[in-house]
């Protein structure tokens, strides 16, 4: 994976996970997020897909996001699409003592010309995200 992010939070992983899985509150602890668009109907879960436009740097990336894993209070997986890329992202919750370890791993691939851009790309999602799991953190407090 080109990111893995590691962090105790003091929260129950229900907790966590409600702030995971509620895309009304992405945009408060993801910046790089400016609009979130739903695509499929009904509850958020196993196969919930969305639109994502996010700001990366001074360029400006559209996605569809589709969930591959869902484990309430302890898996969300995901697989973003965008224009020349694909990724893999999966946030994995365990209890720790009164809290939750939080693990978070990302893997972006180029695809077509695009592959030959994998790296810049892996690179710029490390900088991008690099405090992640901090703004998770601070959004759990804050709820």
């Amino acid at each position: 994976m080109a990111l893995v992010l590691d962090k105790t939070i003091a929260a129950s992983p229900g907790r966590v996970f409600a702030v995971l899985s509620d895309l009304g509150q992405a945009r408060q602890w993801m910046p790089a997020i400016q609009k979130v668009e739903n695509v499929s109907p009904g509850p958020f879960g196993l196969g919930t897909s969305w639109r994502e436009t996010r700001q990366a740097g001074k360029r400006v990336f559209e996605s569809t996001i589709r969930i591959t894993g869902y484990e309430p209070a302890k898996v969300l997986a995901f697989i973003v699409e965008g224009k020349g890329m694909t990724g893999q992202m999966r946030f994995t919750l365990a209890p720790a003592g009164a809290g939750t370890q939080v693990r978070y791993e990302a893997q972006m691939k180029g695809r077509g010309l695009m592959s030959l851009m994998s790296g810049t790309i892996n690179r710029m999602m490390v900088e991008t995200d690099k405090d992640l799991l901090d703004r998770l953190q601070a959004q759990v407090e804050r709820r």
